[in-house]
């Protein structure tokens, strides 16, 4: 149980982030040079991304580390009644069914399905009935924007239900 308690926690999630990022940018160095005879090539996006990734989990590092020791100078360490939220664990699982379901799905289902699941991670308590439809808007609107990003900007092709 300690372990689930140390994967909810700030510290946990960001190692699992920068594992999954260090992957990632492995998986897309592999697939060809960022950029070949002037040129960028399939990987320079999933390059840049992945290391923007790494700099902002740095980033993270650095602010916990600071966040703790300020904690630590400010008052006496007391570990009873601290409550252990998965609000970080649940954007890893999150983030995992999406990356699973992407290709299956498609772009845009497994875009706006995650975007809404993320909407309710984050939202504070229960939502009302009409804020469910306005996360529902906004994942839509995130997905259609991220489409028109990728397709139009980027160039990139997305997988799609419908062929």
């Amino acid at each position: 149980m300690r372990i689930l308690s140390w994967l909810g926690s700030g510290a946990g999630v960001v190692v699992l982030l920068l594992a999954l990022t260090l992957i990632y940018l492995v998986a897309a160095l592999g697939i060809a040079p960022p950029i070949s005879n002037g040129n960028i090539t399939a990987s320079f996006f999933p390059v840049v991304l992945g290391l923007i990734m790494m700099v902002a989990l740095a980033v993270s590092m650095l602010g916990d580390r600071r966040k703790a020791a300020a904690e630590r100078d400010d008052k006496p360490s007391t570990e009873a009644g601290a409550s252990t939220s998965f609000g970080p664990l649940a954007v890893v699982v999150l983030t995992a069914v999406y990356i699973a379901l992407f290709s299956s799905l498609g772009y845009f289902i497994s875009t706006t399905l995650y975007a809404f699941a993320m909407t309710l991670v984050f939202s504070a308590g229960r939502p009302a009935p009409g804020q469910l439809l306005v996360k529902a808007l906004i994942a839509v609107a995130i997905a259609v924007l991220g489409y028109g990003l990728f397709e139009w900007v980027f160039q990139v092709r997305l997988p799609v239900l419908w062929g």
